[in-house]
C-alpha cells in the first residue's frame, strides 16, 4: 500500500516537509500556529496522509479538515494550506524533558523509508529554530 494516516500535525517550511508526532495534548498543533507565525505554511492539523512515490513520502490532508487548524483557548480556525509536499524531517514531540544534550542522528521509517528525525520538547519557545536548524542541516546533505 502506497498511503499512510498518521496522527499527527503537518507543515512545510521553504519547500521540505515537517511531520509533527505526539501523543494528545503533547503540544502539535500549537507548535504548527508557531511555525505558522514564523513563515511555515499548514499541510495538515490532526491526520496527515503519506503517500509514497519512488523513494520519497509526500504529505497531503484528509478532504474534510483542509485548511483547519485547532487552536486551543480559541477553536477551530481557517488558514492557507499547501499539499503534496515531500517529507523531509519529523519531528517527535517528547515533553519529559528526557532528551539527550548531544543526541545521535535519529531516523523515522514510513513505508520502509527512513526519514532523518529530531526528538524536542515541543512547549519549550526554541522549538521553532531547532526545527529550522535541524532543515538547514539536512539541505546541506541533500
Amino acid at each position: 500500500m502506497n498511503l499512510k494516516r498518521i496522527h499527527s500535525t503537518s507543515v512545510v517550511i521553504d519547500d521540505n516537509g515537517v511531520l509533527i508526532l505526539g501523543d494528545s495534548g503533547s503540544g502539535k498543533s500549537d507548535l504548527a500556529l508557531r511555525l505558522i507565525d514564523s513563515g511555515a505554511t499548514l499541510i495538515s492539523d490532526d491526520i496527515s496522509i503519506c503517500r509514497k512515490n519512488s523513494n520519497n513520502i509526500y504529505l497531503y490532508c484528509p478532504p474534510e479538515i483542509k485548511g483547519l487548524l485547532e487552536v486551543r483557548e480559541i477553536g477551530i480556525i481557517t488558514v492557507p494550506f499547501v499539499e503534496r509536499i515531500k517529507l523531509r524531517l519529523v519531528v517527535n514531540l517528547n515533553n519529559n524533558n528526557n532528551n539527550e544534550r548531544f543526541p545521535k542522528d535519529t531516523s523515522f521509517r514510513i513505508m520502509g523509508i527512513k526519514i532523518p528525525t529530531i526528538n524536542i520538547e515541543g512547549k519549550n519557545s526554541s522549538a521553532v529554530a531547532k526545527i529550522k536548524v535541524k532543515l538547514n542541516e539536512i539541505r546541506e546533505t541533500i
